[in-house]
């Protein structure tokens, strides 16, 4: 009869034996065959900007073999260059067919930081991987497609109304812009006068809803002419004041300008998107400075300060410029909406053709 003991050491060489048999299965399992991806119906893509939600492409490809069943993950993948130094991912799957999107493959392109209305080639494979950390990694060889993508303006705008501001209770009065932060597109500021008064935030110039109030502290908004008007935003005090929103979390604040010089005689933009522009300043306000519609051509402007300062910045859309700061990027030809704080250097242009 078997003692205890040796029962207890035989379950533990049995329990041993199974887990070194399944280390040497985890070992054993390797890429057979790599994902074959099948070549494109048509290989040149124009994008409709009208219909985004349209689908643009369909990719498939055979299963990759790992010699043992697992669940394969699928990365569809996009690169400029057949090297694929630096690809995006377009789509995760773990079926062997997808689709993209018009507004998908769009958003792509961007990322690979093609040119608007341009045709460009990119190339497309398929990586294949097993388990959470995708390990044993395959690609497909990859193909080529020629995308001709639109422009597409990602960000929202925001306007101020009330009898602390520049435009008064008129809603589609110049009202001046809030500047957009380059780096959080959630954030924005606005340093100029104010009177101590109320206001509220307008999404639309000429609409009083969308809007935004407040209550309790925080922003409220008021989706459409349905719904309850909400509380005003108060600025307790006259002066100037750098008013900032948060419009993911609802926060604002105040804060006050201490010392505040001159405003700039003269603003205007120069560069290569087109001929010198004159920009006008509020007459509530001599610091902020805007052009409502002029037209740019792709390429890079600054802005001029009493014809002999150039100011300029890095960011597209939005940003600080500081002297002698470099060229603002303009990525597409349209008419555009220009503000310049010439208190605090930000710079905002809305593409009035492709915003919202």
């Amino acid at each position: 009869m078997i003692s205890k003991f040796k029962q207890f050491v035989f379950l533990i060489a049995v329990v041993v034996a199974a887990a070194c048999s399944e280390e040497d299965e985890k070992l054993t399992v390797a890429v057979e065959d790599a994902p074959l991806l099948a070549q494109l119906d048509i290989n040149r893509v124009a994008l409709d900007q009208t219909n985004p939600g349209n689908p643009a492409v369909t990719f498939s490809w055979n299963k990759a073999s790992y010699g043992l069943p697992t669940l394969v993950t699928y990365v569809v993948e996009f690169a400029t260059e057949d090297s694929f130094e630096n690809p995006v991912n377009a789509l995760t799957t773990s079926n062997t067919e997808a689709t993209l999107s018009v507004s998908a493959l769009n958003n792509t392109a961007n990322a690979l930081g093609f040119v608007p209305f341009e045709w460009q080639q990119a190339y497309i494979r398929i990586k294949s991987s097993i388990g959470t950390q995708t390990s044993n990694v395959s690609y497909s060889e990859p193909i080529e497609i020629n995308i001709n993508p639109y422009f597409s303006y990602p960000y929202d705008d925001y306007y101020l109304v009330g009898a602390a501001t520049a435009a008064d209770w008129n809603n589609d009065n110049n009202n001046p812009l809030l500047f957009r932060n380059a780096f959080n597109e959630n954030e924005y500021t606005y340093t100029g006068r104010f009177l101590a008064d109320a206001f509220k935030i307008l999404i639309n110039r000429g609409a009083w809803a969308p809007q935004y109030g407040q209550d309790g502290g925080s922003l409220v908004l008021r989706a459409t002419d349905d719904d309850p008007d909400p509380p005003v935003i108060t600025s307790e005090t006259a002066g100037y004041r750098k008013f900032t929103v948060n419009f993911a979390t609802g926060a604002f604040s105040f804060e006050d300008v201490a010392a505040v010089g001159d405003a700039f005689s003269s603003v205007s933009v120069v560069g290569d998107s087109g001929s010198t522009v004159e920009l006008t300043p509020l007459a509530f306000d001599p610091h902020i400075w805007y052009v409502r519609s002029t037209q740019l051509q792709a390429g890079s402007i600054s802005f001029l300060a009493n014809g002999s300062t150039t100011y300029g910045g890095s960011t597209e859309f939005s940003g600080v410029a500081t002297v002698d700061g470099g060229n603002i990027p303009i990525p597409v030809k349209d008419d555009y909406e220009i503000w310049f704080n010439d208190i605090t250097g930000d710079y905002a242009m809305i593409p009035l053709n492709f915003s919202k």
